[in-house]
């Protein structure tokens, strides 16, 4: 059993030792600091034959970064995500071999064999987390944002001067953090409107990259009902206001039922301490 662990270690450590050969060759051509476990599992898997192998099997993380970067993800960020989550299985596995090899343990290797697979699987989760969660924060603002909207439009304010002065009041502070992904995309479409492209294209873009339906949604109204103004513009936006605050009510519902469900076990776990606390000395008295 030690042999066979030994020669599967072996093979492990040749084959890091291969890509750390051919990530070193490339190491001036790449910017950054170089990574002694990220960059050789980058080596081994940006070859062509085994790129077009794992290929299908990262379409659900390209799509996943293509919406946290802007609606596109190019393919040094899908290798560069790939090399991490790679990495993190070689390093179990390259750390678990030497212990089990000094343990003369077929469980541990057995064990390293196990949680390796799972840390790609748990960054991948971790990855749809952070989509989940930039959706959300979308969605609970836009509300928000249209209604300093539709009140700037009431007194007067054309539409591209309206969002330049939500987007001014959220860079100071005055309401959701500067990081909040909402303001980016916004930020960037009247960049791309500074520039010199047409409000159209530039709300297109905006409804692209947020990859959102409700911010889709807001963009398409702004788009039908700019050109026209009045009274049936404010109407629009009224109709939009209305939906988009239901949307928010219901994925705050969602919460709520979701942080409720995550209250049940410690709920039990406690109910059944006191429950041990309260019924030991009454057990005890009786067995006396």
């Amino acid at each position: 059993m030690r042999t066979a662990i030994v020669a599967a270690w072996a093979a492990v450590l040749l084959a890091y030792g291969i890509g750390l050969a051919a990530a070193w060759r490339k190491r001036e051509s790449r910017t950054g600091k170089f990574h002694f476990l990220y960059d050789p599992v980058r080596a081994m898997i940006e070859g062509e034959s085994v790129y077009r192998r794992i290929e299908p099997w990262l379409e659900r993380p390209r799509s996943a970064l293509a919406v946290l970067n802007g609606g596109a993800c190019t393919k040094d960020q899908l290798l560069r995500w790939a090399a991490e989550a790679g990495g993190s299985s070689l390093a179990v596995l390259l750390a678990s071999g030497p212990l089990s090899i000094a343990a003369d343990s077929r469980e541990m290797a057995l064990l390293g064999l196990m949680v390796a697979p799972l840390l790609p699987v748990l960054r991948y989760k971790d990855l749809m987390k952070k989509v989940d969660s930039r959706r959300r924060q979308i969605v609970l603002e836009l509300p928000e944002l249209l209604s300093r909207l539709l009140l700037m439009v009431n007194a007067g304010e054309n539409v591209m001067r309206a969002l330049e002065k939500c987007l001014q009041r959220q860079e100071s502070g005055r309401i959701a953090p500067k990081s909040h992904p909402l303001y980016a995309e916004l930020r960037h479409a009247l960049e791309a409107v500074r520039r010199g492209e047409p409000l159209v294209v530039a709300l297109e873009e905006f409804g692209r990259r947020s990859a959102v339906p409700e911010a889709k949604m807001f963009a398409t109204t702004l788009l039908i009902n700019s050109r026209r103004g009045g009274e049936t513009f404010v109407s629009a936006l009224r109709e939009l206001a209305r939906t988009l605050w239901e949307r928010r009510k219901a994925v705050t519902r969602t919460l709520g039922e979701q942080a409720s469900s995550k209250m049940v076990f410690p709920m039990v776990v406690i109910f059944l301490l006191i429950l041990v606390l309260v019924g030991t000395p009454s057990m005890l008295m009786m067995s006396q």
